[in-house]
């Protein structure tokens, strides 16, 4: 329950937040060998990516008994870089049994029509969704970016995650204008490839506020270990 207390401040806070990618065994047992006190100094929470960790639910609960660091849930689609099935209602089931673990969760903006049950139930538990689109080959033109925005306004969801492939620093550079700009949701807004590091530094003091490190093994490319770049974040 005191993870559902601090997830009602989350999406509120002024400092730009460092997410630990969780997205191997690997990676679980390192931040399963910590302490409370530790998980917190790796990063701000951490991102369990139940699509790859493929770990049962009740498992997952057993081993996090005690934990205080808040948990981002997601169950990516195939198609945007995950190794979850394709049906909604199969990602679902992943996401749902562990939403009172949950301080936020993160499901595909494509996917957002055909999971409004799952958007609600977490709005009922208290849990803010993160509505994501992720490019993996370029940065789309600015009407697609912003048109992405728009859709997660309309889609109920609570907070809008953008990561899109850098093949210039022109590409930077209008990803570093929709972060600066306001909008009604809270923006993450990342870069992958040559440009990603240098982008998830100025981007988060653009106003991105989930920054995505990793735990272990990188799973996307240009990806900070999230401990460095939390310390980065903190010297911005």
């Amino acid at each position: 329950m005191a993870q559902l207390v601090s997830s009602k401040n989350l999406l509120f806070s002024t400092k730009p937040l460092a997410v630990g990618v969780v997205s191997d065994a690997a990676a679980l047992e390192h931040l399963l060998s910590l302490d409370n006190a530790a998980r917190a100094n790796l990063c701000d929470l951490a991102e369990l990516r139940l699509d790859q960790l493929k770990v049962p639910a009740d498992e997952l609960r057993a081993a996090l008994a005690g934990n205080s660091l808040p948990l981002l849930l997601t169950a990516r689609h195939p198609a945007e870089g995950g190794q979850g099935p394709e049906d909604p209602k199969a990602r679902a089931a992943m996401i749902e049994p562990l939403l009172d673990l949950a301080t936020l969760i993160d499901l595909e903006l494509r996917s957002a029509a055909q999971m409004q049950g799952t958007i609600q139930k977490a709005r009922a538990a208290g849990v803010p969704v993160v509505g994501s689109f992720h490019d993996f080959q370029a940065t789309p033109a600015d009407e697609v970016l912003r048109g992405a925005v728009n859709f997660a306004q309309q889609a109920g969801v609570d907070a809008v995650k953008i990561a899109t492939y850098l093949n210039s620093q022109d590409d930077l550079a209008r990803l570093m204008k929709l972060a600066g700009e306001t909008h009604r949701l809270r923006l993450s807004a990342m870069g992958m490839g040559p440009w990603g590091r240098v982008s998830r530094l100025v981007l988060a003091k653009c106003g991105s506020l989930l920054n995505y490190g990793f735990i272990g093994v990188s799973n996307a490319p240009g990806q900070w270990p999230v401990a460095r770049l939390k310390e980065l974040l903190a010297e911005l």
